[in-house]
């Protein structure tokens, strides 16, 4: 669907950003298109990789690395507030909202809010009053609708469909199994293959070059050039734009910010356009298959690795996979797996 943003979103920033220029880019940009996130940017895996085991790529060790792609994967697991492996409300723990007369518990809402916001935003919360409140919103306008529409499940017994049954045995069998995982995981892997796995890939960074950008990525050419026009009568800064029109989630709020990249890492027409930029300049719109941009690169310099310590966690996860990766085919190997079908020749 395009992109509408919402009125009291536009009143909002009115009040906020009492400008002409802006007013007019407000009302202009009413009608963009389908948002795109810029995480579709970075080239994707080979085909003999798989995203259940991924090669540690020299990256996600460098200084000031954003880690996203790693964080993101912990997104489903990861709490702002607390401890979300049960997602149910517990007796002792705040209840947020109710609907219907059944609780919401912190918990509960934290696991709605793991889906809406970033690994990298949600390590800035240290409690739920961290958390913005057009978030905190969302996540219980979620979780509610979640519990008035199980409410109308049951009413009508249909938790005990015979195929909804076996659906819910089945979600219960995936939890145990990923639990096991989880509690296995930390034994699989030791600080040693961690420091060699960090000294192989600080050495790849050797000779390597590393720039930090910050784009603007828009829907469509007209959108894109009504920023670049404020951005040209100085209405408001780079950052600024940024944060009100950018379509790419992950970076909008902090300014368009890409961080540390290395060269070639991200999309050849994206760097194809910043590469000729000095530091500090603007580029004007360009098209790559993501959208429009507007960027700016902000330094350039030799790849640093992060420090073994920052590095650790990162690695680690990564080593896990790969030796989880391991565990289940050695378990299939040894299992004695009779099976009972009969095939016919050259099925």
């Amino acid at each position: 669907m395009p992109d509408k943003r919402p009125l009291t979103w536009i009143l909002a920033a009115l009040l906020l950003f009492n400008a002409v220029g802006v007013v007019l880019i407000l009302v202009e940009l009413n009608d963009s298109d389908e948002k795109v996130a810029i995480s579709a940017i970075v080239v994707p895996p080979a085909e003999n990789e798989t995203l259940d085991v991924i090669q540690i790529e020299p990256e996600i060790i460098r200084e000031n690395s954003t880690q996203s792609d790693m964080e993101t994967e912990q997104a489903a697991t990861e709490s702002p507030t607390q401890d979300d492996s049960n997602p149910d409300t517990k007796p002792t723990e705040t209840v947020i909202a109710r609907v219907n007369g059944a609780d919401i518990g912190q918990s509960l809402l934290d696991s709605y809010l793991n889906q809406l916001a970033s690994a990298e935003q949600r390590a800035q919360w240290d409690t739920l009053g961290d958390v913005p409140q057009k978030l905190v919103m969302q996540g219980i306008n979620d979780a509610a609708l979640d519990n008035l529409l199980v409410q109308l499940a049951l009413q009508i017994q249909l938790d005990q469909d015979p195929t909804t049954a076996a659906n819910i045995e089945q979600s219960k069998r995936n939890i145990l199994k990923n639990a096991f995982l989880n509690r296995l995981a930390p034994g699989l892997v030791n600080d040693e293959a961690i420091i060699s796995q960090y000294a192989t890939l600080s050495a790849s960074l050797k000779g390597k070059q590393e720039y930090r950008a910050r784009h603007i990525l828009l829907a469509n050419e007209k959108e894109a050039r009504i920023v670049d026009k404020a951005i040209e009568e100085k209405n408001k800064t780079f950052d600024e734009l940024a944060k009100l029109f950018s379509l790419d989630d992950a970076t909008s709020y902090r300014g368009g910010d890409l961080g540390y990249v290395l060269d070639g890492q991200l999309n050849a027409e994206f760097e194809t356009a910043i590469e000729p930029l000095k530091i500090g300049q603007i580029s004007k719109p360009f098209k790559t298959e993501l959208g429009w941009h507007i960027a700016v690169v902000d330094d350039r310099r030799n790849a640093r690795p992060m420090s073994l310590e920052q590095a650790t966690p990162i690695i680690r996860r990564k080593l896990e996979q790969q030796a989880i990766q391991q565990y289940l085919a050695d378990l299939l190997d040894s299992a004695d797996i009779e099976v009972l079908l009969s095939f016919e020749p050259g099925e």
